[in-house]
């Protein structure tokens, strides 16, 4: 797999020289409708080239992580927060905005705002699509970030269709992990989806263990 496809190396070098060697796993997937198709899945439709996952806590990462789940998921597809990186627009800038939009946090150093801590790494894909006879390359750049622990989450954009949160501990991430990655079996259309997202969720269990 070429991961040059999945990540832009300049990108990937300043994320680099800000938060240190980059942790990095690649993938192949093969897939089909609806996934990247239909059915709420088009993951890299509107010029998205890749996407954002805040890791957000309340200060202290082993205790709680937020998840969320949308109003057309299946029942119990709760996951990380994840928000797609548009062709031009920065890794980070994508990050600020996304929680902004999500939760009505704003990212910034002030003791009521949202702290970026850690850069823990990318996962990049190679989605072969059956139906569609082509392959789609992605990426995901996984961040943990603190909240104010008294903050409210507040969406701000109804386009997210976000239903419900949770907070669980990171311990949770590979049994949640193997609900997405099972989730065909109750919902058939989004088995490939779930595979798809199971796939970050044990990424960022692993980072969180390694860097306990």
């Amino acid at each position: 797999m070429n991961f040059k496809k999945s990540v832009e190396p300049a990108e990937l070098a300043l994320l680099a020289e800000k938060w240190g060697p980059v942790a990095a796993q690649k993938y192949r997937l093969d897939v089909d409708d609806p996934f990247l198709t239909g059915n709420h899945q088009l993951l890299t439709s509107d010029q998205r080239r890749a996407e954002i996952c805040y890791v957000m806590h309340r200060g202290d990462p082993t205790q709680a992580l937020l998840l969320h789940i949308k109003t057309y998921y299946p029942a119990g597809a709760y996951r990380l927060p994840t928000g797609g990186i548009h062709v031009g627009e920065p890794v980070e800038a994508t990050l600020a905005r996304e929680i902004q939009e999500e939760t009505g946090l704003i990212v910034g150093a002030g003791a009521d705002q949202v702290q970026v801590q850690r850069f823990l790494g990318v996962v990049a894909y190679e989605l072969v699509h059956r139906t569609l006879q082509r392959t789609d390359y992605f990426a995901t750049y996984a961040f943990l970030v603190q909240m104010p622990a008294e903050a409210a989450l507040d969406p701000q954009d109804p386009e997210e269709n976000i239903a419900d949160w949770q907070w669980r501990p990171p311990a949770d991430l590979p049994t949640i992990a193997a609900t997405l990655e099972n989730i065909g079996d109750s919902a058939p259309d989004w088995a490939d989806w779930g595979r798809f997202r199971a796939l970050s969720h044990r990424f960022v269990a692993e980072r969180l263990i390694s860097d306990a």
